[in-house]
């Protein structure tokens, strides 16, 4: 056979395929040739994942199995202890017990995994938002647009190995231009870190047909054709290939080459934190609950640098024995990730608060916004926002005085001055555009409830004295169609000790009135 007939039918590799060496494991800096879509997949397995969320706190030998199907009564994993006295993985628990009349036996938990997962893949978002949760037990994490800003992909691993193994878990870690290349070299313990896409096939190729989601029938089918490891197989004739093991597994290994897209299910994290931490006893105590407040703060504090987040409300659940929990509610104005504030307002809301029941749980609940307007800064540190200033006096205000006894005002479109302004239930609100101010001339910051009649002598107001009219007259005439028609000279006057009113002569009526005073 010709060599041109040899390479056709070399469908998945270029011509002079090179073989990947342990050179590999080093990042390539000099002459790299970045994927064409510019994305690089790191990928975190956790091999013992199973055997990490059911057997950390104990002290005796433990098996996990894996308590599906016909391997129910098989030992999937054992840990070390286990593994010194000859239990392996893939010996039937009888077998395994025989040699360890004391092992604990724990049957395999896929919630506790995901949950795990869960709380690892909030972690590993520092590093990039696009993080995919792979069923069979790893993370993998888009890199391409990140991996300079952390000093290089080899860098990235390093730091998120670090983050995995701070959590308690083992982890093999590979890096590749596509995700599924990823998984299967962290999969096959490749601590690899391949950046080319023409080197891609030779990483693969030395891969064994031991691949997640490859079931045995698969391999021995494959062996039984002489076939051991990924690079034979690639260098079978599709079709032939196709037919012996099915389109799946061919799609499969396209797509680790970057010659078929894969579509991943992102991780989106949720715009909730909750936790819960139990009393050592019951108590009435206002220090004892705020020390353990004080705790899933910080247990908040971290979350909210994970995810760069700002919490916007706090919910307080004071749980009693035998009764409904106690709810307090923190709000703020505006999203905040200042712990200090967040410490400060909720022991406020704490102290105002008294429990019906002792207390034997506290449980902290925080809604938390993705993005929230960064705070500024001086030159020598000091906070330059007056607006978060205020803001942060009104919460303090509201936490003490409650929640309705400080609110804003809005203007109405309306020339009726008692009429003019509504209650704004959060200051912050912004005005609409639409709505403006009815004139352009003064107002007083002090409007009376309604007006008050004042004497008068020869036309003249009189308020602790007679007044001297400043400013004026302002006609509003106003209100027929509704039945409160007004008719009012408005002018600003003075008083001989030097105060300055808002006062009106009623064109319907007649009379003066006083309707505010100014500062």
């Amino acid at each position: 056979m010709s060599g041109s007939v040899q390479q056709s039918l070399l469908p998945f590799a270029q011509p002079a395929l090179p073989m990947a060496s342990h050179s590999l494991q080093e990042e390539t800096t000099a002459g790299a040739v970045s994927p064409a879509d510019g994305r690089l997949w790191l990928c975190l397995y956790l091999p013992d994942l199973p055997l990490e969320v059911l057997c950390r706190d104990t002290s005796a030998p433990c098996v996990v199995l894996d308590g599906v199907g016909q391997g129910a009564g098989v030992v999937l994993l054992c840990d070390e202890s286990a593994a010194r006295q000859g239990v392996q993985p893939g010996m039937p628990v009888n077998a395994a017990l025989a040699l360890l009349p004391d092992l604990e036996i724990q049957q395999r938990r896929p919630g506790l995994e995901h949950e795990a997962l869960l709380g690892l893949a909030v972690t590993v978002t520092r590093f990039t938002p696009v993080v995919s949760i792979d069923p069979c037990g790893a993370l993998l994490l888009e890199i391409g647009g990140s991996n300079i800003l952390f000093g290089g992909a080899g860098t990235l691993r390093g730091m998120a190995v670090a983050a995995t193994t701070q959590r308690g878990h083992a982890v093999s870690a590979a890096v590749a231009p596509t995700a599924r290349a990823a998984l299967w070299l962290a999969w096959s313990g490749e601590q690899a870190i391949v950046t080319e896409m023409a080197l891609l096939p030779g990483a693969l190729a030395r891969l064994p047909l031991r691949l997640p989601g490859w079931p045995v029938e698969i391999r021995r089918r494959l062996r039984r054709m002489g076939v051991r490891r990924l690079g034979e197989c690639m260098r079978l004739p599709r079709d032939g290939l196709a037919r012996r093991i099915g389109q799946g597994y061919l799609a499969e290994i396209d797509q680790a080459l970057g010659r078929r897209a894969e579509v991943r299910e992102v991780f989106h994290q949720q715009d909730r934190f909750t936790d819960e931490l139990e009393l050592p006893c019951e108590t009435r105590s206002s220090v004892i609950v705020m020390g353990a407040l004080e705790i899933l703060l910080g247990r908040l504090g971290r979350e909210l640098r994970q995810r760069q987040a700002a919490a916007w409300i706090l919910w307080v659940y004071l749980q009693h024995r035998g009764r409904p929990a106690t709810m307090l509610r923190v709000g703020l104005l505006r999203p905040s990730a200042d712990m200090a504030q967040l410490r400060e307002l909720t022991g406020m809301r704490l102290s105002r608060s008294t429990a019906p029941e002792p207390v034997v749980a506290v449980k902290l609940e925080a809604e938390l916004a993705r993005e929230h307007p960064p705070l500024t800064a001086g030159l020598f540190g000091w906070q330059q926002d007056r607006d978060e200033r205020l803001l942060g006096l009104m919460e303090q205000l509201r936490m003490r005085l409650g929640h309705a006894a400080v609110h804003g005002i809005g203007l109405c479109s309306e020339h009726r001055p008692e009429a003019a302004w509504h209650v704004v239930s959060e200051p912050q609100e912004q005005q609409s555009g639409s709505v403006r101010a009815s004139s352009s001339a003064p107002r007083p910051l002090w409007l009376l409830e309604s007006p008050v009649p004042i004497e008068s002598r020869n036309g003249i107001p009189l308020f602790h004295g007679r007044m001297v009219l400043e400013s004026g007259p302002e006609r509003i005439e106003t209100g027929w169609w509704d039945g409160h028609d007004i008719r009012r000279d408005y002018h600003v006057a003075r008083n001989p000790h030097g105060q300055s009113a808002w006062v009106f002569r009623d064109l319907r009526h007649g009379g003066w009135y006083l309707h505010g005073l100014f500062g």
